[in-house]
This record gives C-alpha cells, structure tokens and sequence, in this order.
C-alpha cells in the first residue's frame, strides 16, 4: 500500500514538472516573438524615417505658413539684428579756434558733428551785435546758451516772445518759426545747437522781417 501511494506521488511531481516546463518555454517562445516584432517595427520606423537637416531654407518654409503678423515680426528683428552694417563709425572731434562759417542770420558758426538724425555746432554772437531774423524750412533746432547774455525772439504766426537767454538756458526753436537774438552787455553770447535733420545747406534758411535792427549780414551757413 505504501509503495503505490509513493509510486503515485512520483507520477504527480513528473508530471507537475513536465507542465511548468512548457509553461516556461511557451512565456519564453512567446517573449522573444515579442522581442522580435518589436524589433522588426523598429526597425521598420528606422527604415521609413527621414533624417532631416535644418537649414535656413527650411525655416523660411516654416514661416511662411505662419501668418503674416509673425513674418512681419521675424523680418523686423532679422533687420534689427543686421542695423551695426547701417551704424556710421564713431566720431570725436575738438571745436574749432576759427569759425567755419557765417551763418544766414549772421551768427559764427564753428561745425562739430553729423550723424543720422541730426547735426551739432556751435554758434557764437559778439557783443553789441543783432542777428538778421530768418526761419527754416525743413529742419528744427534745439540751443543750449554756454555763456554771454542776450534776447532772443521767436514768432509762430500769431503767437510771438522775447526770452532772455544765457549760460544754462535752453530753447527749441522748431520748424517754420520766425526767430532773431541779440547781444546784450560786453560778453559774446555763445550756444551749442542741434539741427534736425542735419543741415541740408542752400536755401534753407529764408529772411524775415525781425523786431530789431540787424547789424549782422548772414552769408550763409
């Protein structure tokens, strides 16, 4: 009775083996499908993929699905990453001893800078003189007095004053308006001015009747 019952017993492990066995190699048969599918669609994707390079004909393409108000902005800081090529080089330069030339309402004009926007000189009146009147065509004008003592008119149609100008005074004098100065007491009345635009020269500036006598003659600046 013992012998059958072991016997039995060795039959039910034999056979519990053989099964897990071909558990394992039917999970071990159908991982490697796996495995080998996978590796067969990767490979696959490899094959079909198209390696692409970026260039800069690539993103222009890119930009032109993109609506206008993007390409605008791209252009515009392309350009504005391009300005240093339009930037004029730097410029140092000392005031002149002699003035370079006599300006139309009669001032001395000595010529320091140019650049893009606008142009820089200095302007000087000796003492005991007035300027003739004039007025500008294109171009306005802002004056910071360095020294002397003086008064200066200006006039916008219906609108018309005297200022009293010297050292750390500052005034615009802008397009179209009818101005003149003066010299008052013993010392030169002197201003640095900026012109904007830059000075085109020519007929620029036209004569006008002023409030004071002249006694300066302009021969152009």
């Amino acid at each position: 009775m013992l012998t059958n019952i072991i016997i039995i017993i060795i039959i039910f492990n034999v056979f519990c083996n053989i099964q897990f066995t071909s558990q394992i190699s039917l999970q071990s048969t159908h991982n490697n499908q796996s495995i080998t599918s996978i590796s067969t669609v990767d490979n696959q994707y490899r094959g079909a993929a198209v390696h692409t390079i970026i260039t800069d004909n690539h993103i222009a393409k890119k930009l032109n699905k993109l609506d206008s108000r993007t390409i605008g902005f791209t252009t515009e800081t392309s350009t504005s990453n391009n300005q240093s090529s339009f930037i004029p080089p730097f410029q140092t330069k000392r005031l002149p001893c002699n003035p370079d030339v006599v300006a139309p309402d009669g001032s001395l004009v000595r010529n320091l800078l140019t650049t893009i926007g606008g142009s820089m000189a200095q302007f000087s009146l000796p003492p005991g003189m007035t300027s003739n009147a004039v007025e500008h065509r294109t171009v306005s004008e802002i004056w910071y007095f360095l020294s002397g003592h003086g008064e200066f008119w200006r006039k916008q149609n219906d609108r018309e004053e005297i200022v009293t100008v010297g050292a750390n005074v500052c005034i615009t004098i802008p397009v179209g308006t009818q101005f003149q100065f003066r010299t008052i007491g013993r010392r030169t009345l002197v201003a640095v001015a900026i012109t904007m635009p830059p000075w085109p020269g020519g007929n620029e500036a036209m004569l006008r009747q002023g409030i004071w006598n002249p006694s300066v003659v302009g021969t152009g600046h």
